[in-house]
């Protein structure tokens, strides 16, 4: 009987440490793969920034996960491209547009994900907070996509979503020159989770942009204010074309530390693997305000 009191608790001590780890995510197959250094993958223009022609991916581009994250604490953590011209930005896009991120909310605030104010912006709201969601009832996360003359509108409901869990976020819009009317398109995971018309053509202004709080017109460092986002943020992309959800469900097929697939329309590139800088072969690097690039940012991952 002494014997087998032993060995119930030496069996009790061994499960609680099984859990332990399970619970830290070192059973995460993500832990095992391969990890991409910083810079390691990057486009390159051998006819200078905003050139197209020749455009392709240099270096060990692999698909693998990066080695860092951009992990924000929630308040006065954030990236901003400091730009002296804001009118002639390549991220003063008109008309059509695609964003792209990897997100993994841990609490709240969790708003601002991508934001130039007043132009465009992708964010997350939670039960209806602090805008609508749809449908009405929906409970959880909520994809926002604001953009000029359809700011604030009411988000989309996305499915199985949680605190604890990373998500793949699209946005994108549509100008139709004929009838004068944008569609917009809300996309988790790589499906579509809504689609709605906005009036007009998206137009461009002053503001600069931000990764994980909202910016102000301000070419001066320090300028995000509010609408922080608690959590990490990962591969950020941004096009100046509407790309369609069979381009949008590849990228979330390929997993966190994809690179670009649609060179041709890629503006900015923002792996956040380490560092703020743009490797769309732009030059459009960021500089960081308070943030940490973390390294055990794979619990809640799990490999598409």
């Amino acid at each position: 009987m002494e014997y087998l009191t032993t060995y119930g608790w030496a069996i009790l001590v061994i499960a609680i440490i099984l859990a332990a780890m399970y619970a830290l995510g070192i059973f995460n197959s993500s832990v095992f793969v391969p990890r991409a250094r910083p810079g390691s993958c990057t486009v390159f223009r051998p006819n200078g920034t905003d050139s197209s022609y020749n455009i392709n991916l240099i270096g060990t581009c692999l698909d693998n996960l990066p080695e860092y994250i951009f992990r924000s604490k929630g308040v006065g953590d954030y990236v901003y491209v400091p730009e002296s011209n804001i009118s002639s930005s390549p991220l003063n896009i008109v008309g059509n547009l695609t964003i792209t991120a990897w997100v993994d909310p841990i609490g709240s605030p969790y708003h601002d994900v991508v934001d130039k104010e007043g132009q465009y912006g992708m964010k997350l709201d939670y039960n209806n907070q602090p805008h609508p969601c749809l449908p009405s009832n929906f409970t959880g996360f909520c994809l926002e996509w604001d953009s000029n003359g359809n700011w604030t509108g009411p988000g989309a409901g996305i499915p199985n979503s949680g605190f604890g869990k990373w998500i793949f976020l699209g946005v994108s819009i549509r100008y139709n020159s004929t009838t004068g009317t944008s569609t917009k398109y809300w996309y988790a995971n790589g499906q579509l989770i809504r689609e709605g018309s906005a009036s007009g053509e998206m137009q461009y202004n002053n503001t600069l942009f931000t990764i994980g709080a909202i910016s102000k017109d301000s070419p001066n460092p320090g300028y995000g204010e509010a609408e922080w986002f608690n959590g990490s943020i990962s591969n950020v992309q941004v096009y100046n074309a509407s790309l369609p959800q069979s381009y949008i469900n590849q990228m979330y097929q390929k997993g966190l530390g994809a690179p670009p697939i649609y060179l041709h329309n890629l503006v900015a590139w923002y792996p956040l693997n380490g560092n703020a800088n743009d490797y769309s072969g732009n030059k459009l690097n960021g500089l960081t305000d308070n943030v940490v690039f973390g390294s055990s940012w794979y619990n809640g991952y799990a490999i598409p």
